[in-house]
């Protein structure tokens, strides 16, 4: 009896230890089909990466770079060779079935079919912030702040495209996930609002919310939620989701989360699109990758640079937009203007050229920067901004430039006001610049916004708490100026770096954190002001004309077309501002009281041309007002 257990035993070990035929067959089949899916993934890769490659050459070729997309291409490039070494390698199974699906995911081939489809490419993985960076103490100034860390993780989107007006985002979730999700808070099914009315109605509608906040609260809409507050934060209006994971008409759950995304989580100023699997954005094929290539590199906006920022139908112009407008050193030389004038604009701009690395030269920063932000927008500005523009304008312009300023900002008192197609005339008659046929003129002057202004603003929801800071923080010029496009959210122009850091800076300081920001899907303080900068050059040719421009008038009689630069005040010296009229500090740190001058005055020897240096041979600057208005002495 022992004997035949122990024999019985003995075969069932035997037959234990042998290997299944049936089963060894079908792991070496799994792992020949997976073999199979790992070569045509790193096929379909490889194509991916060739196109990319094509797409940069193509976008470099054009002065278009796309942000990231050579970084992306690295990143891509040594994570493909990564798998084919491995999959090369002799020990079969080198890649398992959970690693194939990481590698799957890193591929961005799913991704390119998507943007092959869209136009206007500007940006691929690109992060964008949804709160300011961390503040730095009063007077650190932007050096110690452009570094900091931001108060809230940046949130990056695939890609950016129609010019900067539409983020991609492709997120991963399955049914099962969302599903469990939404049941983890309480969610159970649409709520049913019933025929009744009075506290039936009123039963209903809380019915609803809990149903909205059940959906809400779920960690995929926290996610989306962060993406739609920075799509706020910069200005960005249109979030296309794309959900590969998910299909709609498959399951009650999914249809009603992809509802509330599409109608409720954006508001009011984030349209939400959806695309799930079967959707024609990611079933129909992409057309042929030259075709794509154009669309994405030929149909996108120039103006569009690093920051995907896009201008409004109105924009709100700055002191220094206005200047960029007149100044003798964008508009060239006429026949209008004396000869004296002529050759000293064309010094003034031959030297500026010699010194400077700017990427844009002098003469064309109208045709290619301003004039193609302008046309077809509707253009004002504030009351002290056009004050102040006029005031430069009496001090220190010449007859040209103060011709070109009464067509593009006439004065209230013109008893027979141009048409638009007169001011483009009368305009071209002093300019070699081409005058757009849509440069929408004059430029319309609105109310400003003051200290008193900013708390019924706030009450309205015009303007976020933070704003009573910043409003403290800047001078009463710069508060009227970004403070009303601020409040009418519209894009405020300027050329002027120094106010830009200047209110990045106090936005800083005055930006409180909302814990409940993204359950509640909205920011307090989600919106800040919406300022276009780039290099404009906005300053009248009395701040660059040569220092020897008397040498070059002949017989020296200064004539009348620039008899205002023999004005006993300079724009030469420091601490002038970009526009030559000394209102708030050009680099650093916040607003200060305004001064009532036009910069330094003169002594009778400098007006004559001479240069006074002091004991050490240093040139010796006095009667330099400082901030409070005071005279000092300095040395240059």
């Amino acid at each position: 009896m022992t004997d035949n257990n122990s024999s019985n035993n003995k075969s069932a070990s035997l037959d234990h230890d042998s290997p299944d035929p049936d089963k060894a067959a079908e792991t070496s089949q799994e792992e020949s089909g997976l073999s199979d899916r790992i070569q045509l993934l790193v096929t379909q890769w490889q194509a991916c990466i060739k196109e990319l490659q094509h797409l940069e050459l193509a976008a470099d070729a054009a002065s278009r770079p796309i942000r990231g997309l050579h970084a992306m291409l690295k990143v891509q490039q040594r994570a493909m060779e990564k798998v084919v070494q491995k999959q090369d390698a002799s020990s079969p199974g080198a890649i398992s079935p959970a690693q194939y699906m990481g590698i799957k995911s890193c591929c961005w081939d799913d991704r390119w079919a998507v943007v092959k489809k869209c136009r206007g490419l500007v940006a691929i993985n690109k992060d964008f912030p949804r709160s300011p960076r961390l503040p730095v103490p009063r007077g650190s100034g932007w050096l110690a702040f452009k570094d900091q860390p931001f108060q809230e993780k940046t949130v990056s989107v695939d890609a950016v495209v129609d010019s900067g007006a539409t983020w991609i985002k492709f997120l991963s979730i399955s049914p099962k996930t969302l599903e469990y999700q939404v049941m983890a808070e309480g969610y159970e099914s649409e709520p049913d609002h019933g025929d009744g009315d009075g506290d039936g109605d009123d039963a209903g509608r809380a019915r609803a919310e809990d149903h909205v906040d059940g959906l809400r609260h779920t960690e995929f809409a926290d996610t989306v939620s962060k993406i739609i507050l920075a799509a706020r934060w910069n200005h960005c209006h249109h979030l296309h989701l794309i959900l590969p994971g998910l299909q709609e008409g498959k399951l009650d759950v999914v249809d009603r989360v992809l509802k509330y995304l599409r109608t409720k989580i954006g508001g009011q100023d984030v349209k939400v699109d959806v695309s799930c699997t079967g959707s024609s954005l990611l079933a129909d094929p992409p057309p042929p990758v030259d075709e794509a290539i154009r669309g994405l590199i030929q149909d996108r906006d120039v103006l569009v640079a690093d920051d995907c920022g896009r201008l409004t139908e109105t924009v709100n112009l700055d002191p220094s937009a206005l200047v960029a407008l007149v100044t003798d050193l964008h508009h060239g030389i006429v026949p209008l203007q004396p000869v004296a004038q002529q050759d000293i604009i064309t010094r003034s701009v031959l030297d500026h050229e010699t010194d400077n690395n700017e990427l844009v030269s002098r003469q064309d920063i109208l045709a290619t920067v301003l004039y193609p932000a302008l046309r077809g927008r509707k253009l004002v500005c504030t009351q002290f901004a056009a004050d102040y523009f006029r005031k430069l304008i009496d001090a220190i312009s010449t007859h040209s430039e103060e011709v070109r300023a009464s067509l593009v900002l006439p004065s209230s008192d013109s008893s027979e006001p141009l048409g638009e197609s007169e001011l483009h005339q009368k305009l071209q008659q002093w300019s070699t610049v081409p005058v757009p046929n849509d440069l929408r003129l004059p430029v319309q002057i609105v109310d400003d916004i003051d200290l008193p202004d900013v708390e019924p603003l706030v009450a309205a929801g015009k303007l976020p708490p933070m704003a009573f800071g910043v409003a403290r923080d800047l001078s009463r010029l710069n508060r009227s100026v970004y403070l009303y496009g601020w409040a009418n959210r519209i894009t405020t122009i300027t050329g002027h770096r120094g106010i830009e850091r200047q209110v990045r800076l106090s936005i800083a300081s005055h930006w409180t954190r909302d814990t409940d920001a993204s359950l509640k899907g909205r920011h307090a303080d989600d919106l800040p002001p919406d300022i276009w900068h780039r290099h404009l050059g906005g300053y009248l040719i009395h701040r660059d004309k040569p220092k020897d421009w008397r040498d070059m008038i002949p017989g020296g009689q200064i004539p009348d077309q620039v008899i205002r630069w023999t004005n006993p005040w300079t724009t030469w010296g420091r601490g002038i501002s970009t526009y030559g009229l000394p209102d708030t500090k050009t680099w650093e740190g916040v607003g200060h009281a305004d001064k009532q001058s036009f910069g330094r005055k003169m002594t009778g020897r400098e007006s004559k041309g001479e240069r006074i240096r002091n004991g050490n041979g240093k040139l010796l600057v006095s009667e330099v007002l400082t901030e409070d208005g005071q005279e000092e002495e300095q040395q240059s």
